[in-house]
């Protein structure tokens, strides 16, 4: 990786409508290791009503750090600051680093360095995260090989039970939430059989036979919730209201109560930076 010198320029005044602006480089790769730090050097002029820092976030949720309990205020002269963040290569899709300011003032940046274990990240290896199921399974690239699909009452209908059904176990059944499974693959894969299906019984007795060959999972029971703390909830009652088979409602149940990890494979949590633009100037060269 090219050694890459950044020199950047915010400014933030009264007449600004944002409080904050803030500028983010992705490091194009992922490195092997148990600490990665994020240094540069910093100058400010009239920094008020916040701070200046450097920021880095390790997605999804690995890691993050803005400084903003040892930003810096006021006028300062150029000085070297860094940030550590435990690393887990393993889990991480991304790496993000940048340089933000809050509220009023100017800020100045240069001299970027980002290492790992001590080591600058041009002299290192990528590190090459293991290949899940979901990711080696490559049967569509080139399309889903399902060229029309007949607009009957009967095909709308079991269209509409199929996006439901597989919305449903993409995000709660245990081994899809292991990324065990493309689960846009398994779309092109049931929908050519859930089509073919002539009555109800035929259909959901196809569906089931799919799930149950998503594998076997550890049953769970319903969680108690306080309503209090529930900002929106899912609205899973066609379960009951959908007039499933008895055998395909209850297997869907099951899965609803399940045991799941608590890392989804197609679920993400990212802390929010917005980059803003106005007068902001970030100029990048070698």
């Amino acid at each position: 990786m090219q050694k890459v010198k950044i020199f950047a320029v915010i400014e933030l005044n009264k007449g600004t409508k944002s409080d904050y602006k803030a500028w983010e480089f992705k490091i194009p790769n992922n490195y092997a290791g148990k600490k990665i730090t994020l240094s540069g050097y910093i100058k400010t002029e009239n920094v008020t009503d916040g701070f200046a820092g450097l920021w880095m976030r390790i997605d999804p949720s690995i890691g993050f750090d803005n400084m903003q309990k040892r930003g810096i205020k006021g006028t300062t002269d150029w000085t070297e600051y860094e940030i550590t963040l435990a690393m887990n290569p393993e889990k991480t899709k991304q790496i993000v680093v940048g340089g933000l300011l809050v509220g009023q003032g100017k800020v100045y940046f240069d001299n970027f360095k980002v290492t790992v274990d001590g080591k600058d990240i041009k002299d290192l290896q990528p590190f090459e995260r293991k290949i899940g199921a979901a990711e080696k399974d490559k049967e569509f690239d080139k399309g889903s090989g399902i060229t029309s699909i007949t607009a009957d009452k009967t095909q709308i209908d079991n269209l509409k039970s199929l996006g439901l059904i597989w919305g449903f176990i993409k995000y709660y059944h245990p081994n899809v939430a292991k990324g065990d499974f493309n689960m846009d693959y398994e779309l092109f894969r049931i929908l050519p059989k859930v089509l073919s299906a002539e009555t109800k019984k035929t259909r959901d007795d196809i569906l089931v036979a799919w799930i149950n060959g998503l594998g076997s999972f550890t049953e769970g029971k319903e969680p108690k919730l306080d309503p209090t703390d529930i900002k929106l909830m899912p609205d899973v009652e066609w379960i009951k209201t959908s007039n499933f088979s008895n055998e395909l409602s209850a297997l869907l149940i099951k899965i609803k109560t399940a045991e799941r990890p608590s890392d989804h494979y197609y679920i993400d949590f990212y802390p929010v930076l917005v980059i803003l633009n106005s007068k902001m100037e970030i100029l990048i060269h070698p």
